[in-house]
């Protein structure tokens, strides 16, 4: 058994090196910057660069959460999934290219759960290689906005591993926290949790079987710890109230910009707590202070304000900044984005109208569109391509194929800029015109504050 391990680590090692696993880590950071506006990877000096790893992750976003852990990761992570993907001729590339092991789920029809033997004894020889496994012990992607009960298989893992008496994997949580699921160009936020103690968990002989007292109580320290690396309010109505009272606190200091995910995360954390302890104690004053607030947000959408405008003073230098990175924009940037839209809009039509009729709900969405888009973009742009070659000569189809992605990410920018400078100068001129607006709004906004306070105070 010992030479067999030893066997399989050369393998395994020789396959770490590969080129074809180093293009996969490439790809799966482009994808993630691609789809992505920002990916934030926090706790990442806790994952080793060598020897055996579990990282325990929560799974909000289906496929997609596989490939923003191998983003976040410089190393290669072996994920476990579903034995029904690898019959999907589109994915079983990428699980490959990941070697990825499939578990046989007794939800599953068809499948044969006694197969699972073979799965744990080739994870215990990627392990004793040392090698990472990705495991997402809820089970299955789910659209709850908190954790669901977490199955037994990661403690069974860890635990058997370390039975084998070879090296002590490394258990690490890793918290998956999504701005907005669905939505192209969103954020995620990827918080590694230290490493959970493993020796004082066991206490069985080699040879024997995990006892339960030490799998249920690894289970419950590994649930403990992704809540820790993640949110988990009580429903969608206390997560849009927290992400509410978070912007409602940071735009109005014209920060919101700045600030890290990380610090939009522990606001949101200490939201999460405080809504907890006041919804018990103080039921009816957390829906009034939701209601007031829900008043404010339509004041300023019915004259197109932001919380934000509020604070800013239009003095002359700002107004020269504003209208010098307007035109610069205009000048610049618009043109190269016309290009860019012109080549690439096609495509990105295409993608978001196929995701959305194959994706079954909002929570796969950014799986089908990642998927989609792949398809999609190299199709056209490789048309696109051939044809310039054709028509022209060889260094002008090259010219052409490396214009494609920068212009196309231009294009994205300019129509995020463009609406912000209409916002702007629509505002300007409402504020000039009218105002009275604005300082009823200011009113309106400092009754909230004080409200807030007062219910900060009883949360204390």
């Amino acid at each position: 058994m010992a030479r067999i391990a030893m066997a399989t680590g050369r393998l395994l090692s020789g396959l770490g090196v590969m080129p074809l696993h180093g293009a996969w880590r490439g790809f799966c950071r482009v994808l993630v910057r691609v789809f992505y506006r920002s990916c934030e990877f926090d706790g990442l000096e806790h994952l080793p660069r060598r020897g055996p790893v579990i990282l325990c992750a929560n799974h909000p976003n289906a496929l997609i959460d596989a490939v923003i852990i191998q983003a976040a990761s410089p190393r290669i992570v072996h994920p476990l999934a579903r034995s029904g993907l690898f019959r999907n001729p589109l994915l079983r590339p990428f699980l490959a290219a990941m070697q990825a092991v499939p578990v046989h789920r007794r939800q599953d029809s068809g499948v044969d759960p006694s197969r699972n033997a073979a799965m744990f004894e080739r994870c215990f020889q990627m392990l004793a290689a040392g090698g990472a496994l990705l495991i997402f012990p809820e089970g299955e992607s789910h659209p709850d906005p908190a954790m669901r009960r977490l199955k037994t298989g990661a403690a069974r893992l860890a635990l058997g591993a370390l039975e084998r008496g070879g090296a002590i994997p490394v258990l690490i949580p890793v918290g998956l926290n999504f701005t907005d699921v669905g939505r192209f160009r969103s954020k995620v936020y990827v918080k590694f949790h230290p490493p959970l103690a493993l020796g004082r968990d066991v206490k069985n002989a080699p040879g024997e079987s995990a006892p339960e007292e030490a799998v249920l109580r690894l289970t419950e320290s590994i649930d403990a710890a992704l809540r820790r690396v993640t949110l988990n309010p009580e429903s969608w109505a206390d997560l849009e109230l927290m992400r509410r009272l978070e912007r409602f606190f940071w735009l109005r200091r014209g920060k919101y910009r700045r600030r890290s995910l990380r610090q939009r995360f522990r606001v949101l954390q200490k939201f999460s707590q405080a809504l907890e302890r006041l919804r018990h104690q103080h039921p009816g004053r957390i829906e009034a202070v939701s209601h007031n607030l829900h008043l404010f947000e339509g004041l300023c959408r019915r004259f197109g304000v932001h919380d934000y405008h509020l604070t800013v003073r239009n003095s002359p230098w700002l107004v020269i900044r504003f209208v010098s990175r307007s035109l610069l924009v205009v000048v610049l940037a618009l043109p190269l984005a016309a290009w860019g839209m012109l080549n690439s809009g096609l495509p990105y039509l295409f993608t978001g109208m196929w995701a959305v009729r194959l994706a079954s709900d909002r929570y796969r969405y950014d799986t089908a569109k990642a998927a989609l888009g792949m398809g999609f973009f190299t199709l056209f742009w490789g048309g696109q391509t051939a044809v310039v070659y054709i028509l022209l000569d060889g260094w002008s189809a090259l010219a052409y194929l490396f214009s494609l992605p920068p212009t196309a990410a231009l294009a994205l920018y300019v129509r995020r800029e463009r609406e912000r400078i209409w916002d702007n100068m629509r505002v300007f001129f409402l504020f000039l015109r009218n105002k009275e607006v604005r300082r009823m709004l200011e009113v309106k906004r400092t009754e909230l504050e004080r409200e807030l306070a007062r219910l900060g105070q009883l949360a204390k």
